[in-house]
C-alpha cells in the first residue's frame, strides 16, 4: 500500500514566488511599481503583491533558501488548527502595513518581511508556549537563521529596514496571539 506524502506548503508558496519572477522577465516592463509605496493610499492594495516581487533573482533567492528551511520547521512545528497560508498571509498583512506607515518613499518589495516575520515566530512561540517542541525547533533556527538578527539591524538605502522590523514585529506579535488564544480556549473546555 503506497502512502501519501504530505507536501508542505512552503514548496507552493515558493513556487508561487517563482512563478511571479519568471513572469517579470516575460512580459514588457517592470512589476516593481507595485510594491508598497509608504503613504499612498491608491497604492495600499499593494502590500498583497509586494511579497511576490523581487528585484532580481538574488534577492530572489535570498528570499527563497531561509523561506524554504523556515516553512519547513513550521510545517513540523504547526498544529493542525493552523495554517502556514494564514500565517504567511497575516504577517504578510501587519509587515506591509508597518511598512507603509513607517517606510522611506520609495518602492518596498520582496519577501523578506515575511521571512522575518516567519523567523520571529518560531522563536515567540518557543519563548510564549515554552514546550520542548516549540524550544527544540527554535534551537534549530537559532543555529540556521541567526544571521537574520543583522538583516534587522541594516539600514542601507536599498534595504527595506521598516518592512524586515515590522514583519519581526509581526511574528512575536502572531506568537503571542497564537499561545494566548490558545491558553483561553484550553481554559473553556
Amino acid at each position: 500500500m503506497l502512502s501519501t506524502v504530505k507536501i508542505p506548503a512552503v514548496i507552493y508558496l515558493l513556487a508561487a514566488l517563482w512563478a511571479v519572477h519568471c513572469l517579470q522577465w516575460l512580459i514588457p516592463g517592470d512589476l516593481q511599481h507595485y510594491g508598497i509605496l509608504p503613504r499612498s493610499l491608491p497604492d495600499l492594495w499593494h502590500i498583497a503583491l509586494a511579497p511576490f516581487l523581487h528585484a532580481s533573482l538574488w534577492h530572489l533567492i535570498g528570499n527563497s533558501l531561509p523561506l524554504l528551511g523556515l516553512g519547513i520547521l513550521l510545517h513540523v512545528q504547526l498544529d493542525k488548527g493552523t495554517s502556514l497560508w494564514e500565517l504567511c498571509a497575516l504577517i504578510a498583512l501587519l509587515s506591509g502595513l508597518g511598512t507603509w506607515l513607517f517606510g522611506r518613499n520609495a518602492y518596498h518589495i520582496g519577501a523578506s518581511g515575511v521571512v522575518l516575520g516567519l523567523w520571529a515566530f518560531i522563536l515567540g512561540e518557543a519563548y510564549f508556549r515554552r514546550s520542548m517542541k516549540a524550544l527544540g525547533i527554535a534551537l534549530l533556527t537559532l543555529i540556521f537563521y541567526s544571521g537574520l538578527a543583522f538583516s534587522l539591524l541594516d539600514f542601507r538605502a536599498h534595504i527595506s529596514w521598516a518592512g524586515h522590523i515590522s514583519g519581526f514585529i509581526s511574528g512575536i506579535l502572531i506568537a503571542w496571539l497564537n499561545v494566548r488564544g490558545q491558553s483561553i480556549s484550553d481554559n473553556k473546555g
